[in-house]
């Protein structure tokens, strides 16, 4: 009746035999533990039988027969304690038995700290693909922004500006019809003349080409043409100046900077009545200068530099300023005439 006492004899890491004095810490990376227990019995020794258990891991008592020794591989990190208990041959249990406490430390990636920077890190991921992903929309539609108000300056800047040069002919032929047939004619010619280059222009401009014509001139030629063309149905006169020395421009700032001139020759001719107009190309340095004054009426500027409501000239003066890095001069007063800067670099 007496039940048998049970005692743990070794404890063995990876077949190294470790301390029983104490808790034992086990470093990451062990693989096999093995656990070396004694029931005593002089009676019949042969016959104690035992059951043991490992909580935190095992979820049930094991029996072991007559067996002396526990095993277990690759356990998870965490605290265990190591029970068995001990029957002699008449089936006496002895219910306290004997235990052990050890601790098996984590590898890093099993630490909970870890997961917690895994997890900040696939948030942090997430978002940076989500701002990324932000910015590509963004810049798409931005994309199609600038393209929309590119078009709509070029249709400002050719077809609008054309069909006013039109206009003005038209109407000359209108009053003209009845008292000098071959002005009239003369006049309808120009207008037939002002239809063709705008349509050409406005080709040129939306589906972004170049003549070989246009191609071959240099940037005062073609802003010298095109005042020219602007100025011929009106009784302003454009001079034109070249200072410093000519430098190839890119032909983004070529495009740009001819497209200023023009808008600001047709302000000049449309809504100022200006009767000179002073047209300046100036090389200096890294930098290219156009300025376009004229003696017409002039106007008040409002806070913004906006146009009229209704008139886009200016703004998209500014906007194709900003196209090139360009800074954007406007000085006017009422009945001093209007002067327009734009300083562009080179490149």
């Amino acid at each position: 009746s007496v039940p048998p006492p049970v005692v743990l004899e070794k404890v063995l890491i990876d077949d190294q035999v470790r301390s029983l004095n104490q808790e034992l810490t086990v470093k990451p990376g062990a693989n096999r533990l093995e656990f070396q227990y004694a029931g005593l019995s002089f009676v019949a020794p042969r016959k104690v039988e035992y059951r043991y258990q490992l909580q935190g891991f095992d979820r049930n008592w094991i029996e072991a027969g007559t067996r002396r020794a526990a095993f277990y591989t690759n356990l998870p990190p965490g605290r265990y304690r190591f029970r068995v208990l001990a029957a002699n041959n008449d089936g006496v249990w002895n219910t306290t038995g004997a235990s052990f406490d050890l601790r098996l430390l984590p590898h890093y990636y099993q630490t909970y700290w870890f997961y917690a920077a895994l997890a900040l890190a696939s948030l942090l991921l997430g978002y940076l693909a989500y701002r990324w992903r932000v910015r590509q929309v963004e810049a798409q539609w931005g994309a199609v922004l600038a393209e929309r108000g590119r078009l709509a300056r070029e249709i400002h800047d050719t077809l609008a500006q054309g069909f006013v040069g039109i206009s003005v002919q038209l109407e000359l032929v209108a009053r003209l019809l009845v008292s000098s047939r071959e002005a009239a004619a003369e006049h309808l010619d120009q207008a037939r003349a002002l239809v063709r280059a705008s349509l050409t222009e406005a080709r040129t401009s939306i589906w972004d080409l170049r003549s070989a014509g246009a191609a071959a001139e240099d940037l005062p030629t073609r802003l010298s043409k095109s005042c020219t063309r602007i100025t011929s149905s009106s009784t302003a006169k454009v001079y034109h100046q070249v200072k410093g020395t000519y430098r190839p421009v890119q032909r983004k700032i070529e495009e740009e900077l001819l497209r200023i001139g023009q808008e600001a020759v047709v302000n000049a001719v449309r809504h100022a009545a200006a009767t000179r107009i002073d047209v300046q190309l100036i090389y200096e340095g890294a930098r290219v200068s156009l300025q376009v004054e004229d003696d017409g009426c002039g106007f008040q500027p409002s806070p913004d530099s906006a146009g009229p409501e209704g008139h886009f000239g200016i703004r998209g003066m500014q906007e194709r300023a900003g196209q090139i890095d360009a800074a954007l001069v406007l000085e006017s007063t009422p009945g001093g005439g209007t002067r327009v800067l734009v300083e562009a670099p080179l490149a």
